[in-house]
């Protein structure tokens, strides 16, 4: 059997260590981008952008950005849309008049608007019209024509006009805008900038009048989603900017760029493209990640029926820079972002315009990849060699731990503007705690069969006789009543365990618990279970007991003069030393006969069981045997108690005091009592700030008695002077740890 398990346990690594492998290969490998992973860590980013969008640090605007909205009251108001050329000739006018320095159509004009004199000449007889002045004629055409109309304001100010790419090459129609950058000849087929070969764009006589023009197409992951958006595109030999690139240089006056390139392999890369002192981090193909600001309608909107009407505050639009859009659902330019589904995509450029002029882009670093590759190799072999030597709580509580310190780390890389991975961290470390916890689970379920008779023993023979005498004043049914709670645990039991066969260490525990389980019994104390090395124990219940305080505290007490007696009787039958450290904890629990149809335990429940449970625990932290709560000590009477410390223990918000029980009153020597009193004056030089005089009143307790409460203070003290407390420290020392 003991081969079968040594077996069972290198099986259970082998498996984890291959599904690890294979985590690790799809977590670096491009071969996941669209995997299952892949859509874990769209997740991951999308959740973080929005619980860590108050803590990001984006780079703070002083620069007014706006957007002219085509909305539904637009809609209403001026008719359906398109609306005329005159129309958008008129709103460019009056964004000048308001003060506007760009205007960025998030709108493409690919087609000419109908001119209704022709129209009207297709109409008319000819003779009628020969009998008019083609001069005439030809005046009146050109001064009702809607885009020769708005090509005539569009000299008059600085306007971006957007246009789409194709990614068919038969689709070229329009007129292409200047372009922003020639692709050198000995670059030729190594850049790896987005390529797309047609293009939707404006007519010839609208792009020839305006300053500029970016592409508005958007490129949204696999899920549907607009995360990352490319600054630049590459056609001809040449490359096009984004419509928010575009806008960025027309504001800063800016006609070209010199994108940062790097050499990887036989091809070149763009590294960033900088138009301010705020360089876009880009990926190789050019595409940053939107620094989205907020939720949709973060940046201001204006309806730009409001615009036409005159009805905007006086000052709003000076020196902005705006974007014409919609956010209305029937003209389709809403989009699906991390920030919600039905986002305007018009505030997608505003966000990147935002980001070009003051900084904020979340981005990769080079050394992304070889970092997540050693987290998760690390984790790995961490867990493998570790797990398996826990127990399954232990081995959650790990797991945990590790998660959330891989989850705080990313977010605070996030935060500082990095985008590190995370799903690979998560789904490698949620897989290995899982299959060691299941494992561990099974390999115990055989002990806890065994170990579930020996436990329905464990009633105290005097409560069962009195409650035989008369049954009808007991119920084990639930209930809450206020009683007191014990801890006691072995220390140091893994060595005490691994340095002696099965039998020794059966004994071992049958000579512990005999007399500890009838300390408990005289002190009318209730046998609530043992696990392993530890006993549990409460006062008050089922008999009631009005002195439980006092019972359990003279109970801890013998115990560790039984734990005394016993080192000296295992030393004679060749077993090793006990000692104990126990936690005593008063308050309101739940008590009865809880459990399963299968099997049921008279038990108790609640926030003061555990900590109790917290209160045992500590003890070592302190180099205490026992310590009790300040409900237990508060209400108890006739023993001399050390006050400890005043702590926070993990999970808790209130502080509560601590107590070390030195003995019956009367029983205690005096030279306990002289350094007792020593100790609470150095504790309240502590609480007084007078650091030295503390430390040194300690170290004298330490040179007489070294226990391990002095070694606290001790350690602790040097710190509390190099930190600024508070005018209402107390204190208090929260523990972080169970």
């Amino acid at each position: 059997m003991f081969h079968t398990r040594k077996l069972l346990k290198h099986t259970a690594r082998l498996l984890s260590a291959f599904i690890s492998i294979i985590i690790i290969w799809l977590s670096v490998s491009s071969a996941s981008s669209s995997n299952v992973l892949a859509r874990i860590e769209y997740l991951f980013y999308d959740l973080r952008f929005n619980l860590l969008l108050s803590y990001t640090k984006r780079g703070e605007s002083d620069h007014n950005i706006a957007i002219i909205d085509i909305d539904e009251d637009s809609i209403v108001a001026e008719g359906r849309f398109p609306w005329s050329r005159h129309k958008i000739a008129k709103l460019i006018d009056k964004l000048g008049a308001a003060g506007v320095i760009v205007t960025a159509f998030d709108v493409v004009f690919s087609e000419a608007e109908v001119n209704p004199v022709e129209y009207i000449g297709e109409l008319v007889d000819k003779p009628l019209l020969e009998k008019i002045n083609a001069q005439h004629w030809q005046e009146i055409s050109h001064s009702v024509d809607a885009d020769s109309n708005m090509a005539r304001i569009l000299t008059e100010q600085d306007v971006v006009l957007g246009f789409f790419f194709q990614d068919d090459e038969k689709y070229r129609n329009g007129q292409m805008p200047p372009t922003v950058f020639d692709i050198p000849q000995e670059w030729d087929n190594k850049l790896v900038v987005t390529e797309r070969p047609g293009f939707t764009a404006n007519i010839p006589i609208l792009q020839d009048n305006a300053t500029g023009g970016g592409f508005v197409t958007m490129f949204p992951d696999f899920d549907g989603t607009v995360r990352r958006a490319p600054l630049v595109i590459q056609q001809g030999g040449k490359l096009y900017p984004s419509l928010a690139l575009s806008a960025a240089m027309r504001y800063l006056f800016i006609d070209s760029i010199e994108p940062q390139i790097a050499e990887v392999g036989n091809v070149l890369t763009v590294t960033d493209i900088a138009v301010s002192e705020f360089p876009a981090p880009t990926d190789a193909l050019g595409f940053v990640r939107v620094p989205y600001q907020g939720k949709a309608f973060t940046y201001p909107y204006i309806s730009a029926t409001d615009v036409l009407n005159d009805n905007v505050e006086p000052g709003l639009l000076e020196g902005a820079v705006v974007f014409v859009g919609t956010s209305a659902i029937g003209l389709a330019d809403l989009r699906s972002t991390p920030m919600g589904p039905q986002y305007p995509g018009v505030e997608v450029h505003a966000n990147i315009l935002g980001a070009l002029l003051s900084g904020g882009f979340p981005y990769q670093p080079d050394w992304t990849a070889g970092a997540v590759f050693l987290q998760l190799v690390l984790i790995a072999i961490f867990m493998i060699i570790v797990l398996p030597m826990l127990g399954p709580t232990s081995m959650l509580v790990t797991g945990t731990v590790i998660i959330s310190a891989v989850f705080g780390f990313n977010g605070y890389a996030w935060v500082l503007g990095l985008d590190l991975p995370v799903a690979g961290a998560w789904i490698l470390t949620t897989f290995l705690t899982g299959a060691f916890v299941a494992d561990g689970f099974l390999k115990e379920n055989a002990s806890k069969k065994m170990l579930k008779g020996m436990f329905d023993q464990y009633v105290p023979p005097a409560h069962i006789d009195q409650m035989m005498a008369d049954p009808g004043a007991y119920t084990f049914d639930g209930d809450s009543k206020e009683l007191t709670v014990l801890f006691a645990d072995i220390r140091s039991f893994t060595t005490i365990s691994e340095s002696l066969t099965a039998k020794e260490l059966k004994r071992f525990l049958n000579n512990f618990f005999t007399p500890i389980t009838k300390e408990i019994f005289d002190q009318q104390g209730t046998i609530d279970k043992y696990v392993g090395d530890m006993v549990m124990a409460f006062w008050g219940a089922p008999i009631d007991d009005d002195n439980h305080r006092n019972n359990a505290i003279l109970a801890a007490i013998n115990m560790q003069v039984i734990t005394e007696r016993l080192k000296a009787e295992f030393k004679e039958m060749g077993l090793p030393e006990a000692n104990i450290g126990v936690g005593l904890n008063t308050g309101p629990m739940n008590v009865g006969d809880m459990g399963s149809s299968y099997r049921r335990s008279y038990t108790v429940l609640g926030d003061a069981v555990n900590l109790g449970s917290r209160l045992e625990s500590i003890t070592k932290f302190y180099g205490s045997k026992i310590l009790i709560g300040e409900e237990t000590y508060d209400h108890s009477s006739g023993f001399v108690c050390r006050f400890v410390d005043r702590i926070q223990v993990k999970g808790k918000d209130t502080a509560i005091r601590v107590y070390e029980p030195l003995g019956q009153e009367g029983k205690v020597p005096q030279d306990t009592l002289d350094e007792l009193a020593d100790y609470n004056t150095a504790y309240q030089l502590h609480l007084d700030r007078k650091w030295d005089e503390a430390l040194a009143a300690f170290s004298a307790l330490f040179d007489r008695n070294p226990l391990g409460v002095y070694k606290v203070y001790m350690e602790r003290l040097p710190h509390l002077k190099d930190h600024d407390l508070p005018d209402d420290w107390d204190g208090t020392f929260r523990h972080t740890t169970k």
